[in-house]
């Protein structure tokens, strides 16, 4: 058993937060929880970190001000997991587009992955747990789509060489029954070590 990875979480002020956090493959006391729109003025916060996961939230990723973080953890080649709000700044930050969905609050649905580097061994159908009313769509590259609705909506993007991917569902939700199994690959493939 190696030292666990130590991970600075972007908190955006969710009743999900604490969910998420427990949905990581690593101990409590290995995540050190920073308001997002703390972190984003002060981007040295992120020295000394392995991962840099972006919660959910209640704004938009322009709002929250997590465009420019998800940007400075892509210059400095930090692996980043940006759960539904950051999903959406991981797409942004690469040039996608938002755009207002019928709200989906939860409700579960399957959702497909394909081969994927970030999210090795997960292709197939997962079902998912959504709660969102926005939705990435033009997603241009380099990011690629690895996991969508039947409707083909956006559900897990990643970027082919910096180890950057969002999930725009809740792994956290007892209705993604193998949610924790994807944040654990996330971070499998990307620290390459767990507790």
């Amino acid at each position: 058993m190696g030292t666990p990875p130590r991970v600075i979480f972007a908190e955006n002020e969710d009743s999900f937060t604490w969910n998420v956090v427990e949905c990581l493959p690593v101990p409590r006391d290995a995540v050190r929880l920073v308001r997002g729109r703390v972190l984003a003025a002060d981007p040295a916060a992120l020295e000394g970190f392995d991962v840099l996961v972006v919660g959910p939230g209640p704004t938009d990723p322009i709002r929250a001000g997590l465009v420019g973080l998800v940007e400075e953890a892509a210059r400095r080649g930090l692996p980043t997991l940006g759960i539904c709000l950051g999903h959406q700044a991981l797409g942004l930050c690469f040039g996608a587009r938002l755009v207002r969905v019928e709200p989906v609050h939860g409700r579960a649905d399957p959702v497909s992955f394909g081969p994927s580097r970030w999210f090795p061994g997960q292709e197939g159908v997962h079902e998912a747990m959504r709660y969102h009313s926005l939705v990435l769509t033009d997603v241009p590259p380099p990011l690629r789509v690895v996991a969508a609705t039947v409707d083909g909506l956006p559900m897990a993007v990643e970027h082919p060489d910096l180890p950057l991917a969002g999930l725009q569902f809740h792994p956290d939700s007892h209705g993604t029954p193998r949610g924790r199994e994807v944040v654990r690959a996330f971070f499998d493939a990307v620290v390459g070590r767990g507790p």
